[in-house]
């Protein structure tokens, strides 16, 4: 592998540090997925997202999830299909008002949290995204899990997909994530995850169960909101030029 694209889920600030931390990570990445109402964000923070991703030089796309704000999107909840279709719009739709104010291409969507989930392994959940997506005049790549359901339905229908991995995030044995509620979900530290990524990239595996499993992925995730998350796109960076693979959107 000679280039990888670096993706952050960004739009997720509560304060002006969280902000301060978000546009900092810029200076690391070549892609972002940008919250768009449905866990956290609303037109003034996307726009201030996407002004500063102008700038850096940037990719971007809508992140929109279950309307879940009280969750963060991370937990599944009880709606009916045709409100779940009407919410996932209206998220996309907003963040492409905003995109089109200011000019900006729009070139990926990314799901969040549990409905990234869901999707990736739902035919029926797949089937629904797949033609809310092939009902915008827009084409977009969809970035999601490498080896999922969503992946090959989307290959299938000739629509462009992204396999993504996780730097910071445990995989059981059929590549899908260690759920948040479990211990060792979650690699906390700089050095697991940059470990974690370097295997992805080099090697084209992860270990899960001490069993190395074979996983190919054309992004990876840094997650915005995390602690670290400055200090892992640093080392990430520092990784990936020692092993003279540049960053770049694929």
């Amino acid at each position: 592998m000679t280039s990888i694209d670096i993706n952050s889920d960004l739009g997720e600030y509560r304060n002006e540090a969280q902000l301060t931390n978000e546009l900092n990570i810029l200076n690391y990445i070549s892609s972002c997925s940008i919250a768009c109402g449905g866990h956290i964000g609303d037109f003034n923070s996307i726009k201030t997202i996407i002004e500063a991703c102008k700038e850096y030089g940037v990719a971007i796309g809508p992140h929109p999830s279950f309307p879940d704000k009280e969750g963060f999107g991370r937990r599944m909840i009880d709606i009916d299909l045709g409100d779940l279709e009407k919410s996932i719009r209206e998220q996309i739709e907003l963040f492409l008002e905003v995109a089109d104010s200011l000019s900006t291409p729009v070139s990926h969507i990314k799901l969040h949290g549990r409905l990234y989930n869901e999707v990736a392994k739902s035919e029926e959940l797949s089937s629904l995204f797949i033609n809310l997506i092939n009902s915008f005049e827009k084409k977009f790549s969809i970035i999601g899990p490498a080896s999922s359901l969503l992946g090959q339905m989307l290959k299938e229908k000739g629509i462009s997909f992204v396999p993504e991995a996780f730097i910071d995030r445990a995989y059981k044995e059929d590549l899908t994530l260690v759920d948040r509620s479990e211990e060792g979900s979650i690699l906390s530290t700089v050095e697991e995850q940059v470990n974690q990524a370097r295997s992805i990239v080099c090697d084209q595996k992860i270990v899960s169960n001490n069993r190395s499993l074979k996983l190919i992925a054309k992004t990876l995730c840094i997650h915005g909101d995390h602690p670290n998350s400055l200090e892992v796109a640093k080392a990430l960076t520092n990784m990936l030029k020692e092993e003279k693979i540049k960053i770049q959107v694929n």
